[in-house]
């Protein structure tokens, strides 16, 4: 269903899905994109190059996710309460040139997660959370935002675990959905183009979400109920077009943490980051692809959130003690995927992104 919901920019149509072959050029220079702000002061956005220098304040906002090209960060954003809803746009689109920002959907119904851009930036996934109180899931859903036009396109109704576009530059994209907030609700893979057509289901077993797509594979979560316990993740991997999976790792998880998530491959696809997450628990771990290798990244007893891995999968990025505290309370680094010595790259910050 498309909707066009208050945005800034709505003018020309879309081009037609999949016209690319190959995925874009990187950006010339690297960006990154961070969170400030504590318990007193407000988020805001910035922006920087991937050393953390020469920072800019674009806006207000939380969770920024930087677009391939470094012309956009894409944030949730936050409003103003008017009697007891709360008014504004649910995600804004900062121009990170002097171009002014995308403001779509509307916090008035639901709020909204920046999830993924596709490889020309020209696409963003976003999660939308309906704020209803009952039938939560019917009012969410997986929104696609037209980064050229403003368009805004539904393309799901539920609730999304996961997104994430093909590398390859054909602008599919693919997602996890469950028809319900319940913990034993069946969730499955679809792959699909960014307008919605051509729908497909890639898993059927009720039990696979949060899927990141690599080169060769779609890496992807399988879960496994347990009575009393928290669910069981574990990463699997599946060629898009093939029926066929196999199980990368298996790493144990107590009954209060789910186990590992993963977040993004280099661009070979033979290394991945990922997160160890579960009840008061998040904390960044590599996997090798194919062995299935799997190790935490630790330094000195504090919590380091993993956030992206470079293109050559040399360096990941992190987030050092800002895990359940205020953006300005952590710290934004890089640090070698095999480990060791964090570089600080913002010394008051969080929640970061690049396109490194």
């Amino acid at each position: 269903m498309l909707s066009l919901l208050a945005l800034t920019v709505l003018t020309a149509a879309p081009a037609v899905a999949g016209a690319h072959s190959e995925p874009p050029p990187r950006p010339a220079v690297p960006g990154l994109a961070y969170a400030t702000g504590g318990e007193r002061s407000s988020p805001a956005v910035w922006v920087a190059n991937a050393n953390g220098g020469q920072a800019k304040r674009l806006g207000l906002g939380l969770e920024p996710l930087i677009s391939p090209n470094g012309q956009w960060v894409a944030t949730s954003a936050f409003g103003t309460v008017v009697g007891t809803q709360e008014q504004g746009p649910a995600i804004v689109v900062y121009s990170t040139a002097a171009g002014a920002p995308l403001n779509a959907l509307s916090l008035a119904t639901a709020t909204a997660q920046p999830l993924a851009f596709s490889p020309d930036s020209r696409y963003l996934a976003v999660f939308m959370q309906s704020n209803s109180v009952t039938d939560i899931a019917k009012g969410s859903g997986l929104a696609v935002i037209d980064t050229a036009t403003g368009a805004v396109t539904t393309i799901a109704h539920g609730q999304v675990q996961g997104a994430s576009f093909a590398p390859d530059g054909s602008d599919r994209i693919v997602y996890g959905l469950a028809p319900s907030l319940a913990v034993n609700a069946p969730v499955n893979l679809y792959i699909a183009q960014p307008d919605g057509s051509g729908t497909q289901a890639l898993t059927h077993d009720g039990r696979s979400l949060y899927p990141i797509w690599g080169p060769r594979y779609i890496a992807y979560d399988r879960e496994h109920l347990r009575r009393n316990y928290a669910p069981r993740y574990d990463i699997w991997l599946r060629a898009p077009g093939s029926s066929a999976a196999r199980r990368l790792t298996n790493v144990p998880a107590d009954k209060l943490v789910v186990g590992l998530v993963p977040i993004a491959f280099s661009a070979s696809g033979g290394r991945l980051l990922s997160e160890f997450e579960g009840e008061d628990t998040s904390a960044a771990w590599t996997v090798r692809v194919p062995s299935g290798r799997a190790r935490p990244i630790t330094f000195r007893n504090q919590s380091v959130l993993g956030a992206g891995i470079s293109r050559d999968g040399g360096t990941l990025l992190v987030d050092l003690g800002s895990f359940e505290a205020p953006p300005s309370a952590g710290r934004v680094a890089s640090i070698p995927f095999v480990g060791g010595r964090p570089t600080v790259l913002v010394a008051h910050g969080g929640q970061a992104s690049w396109n490194r």
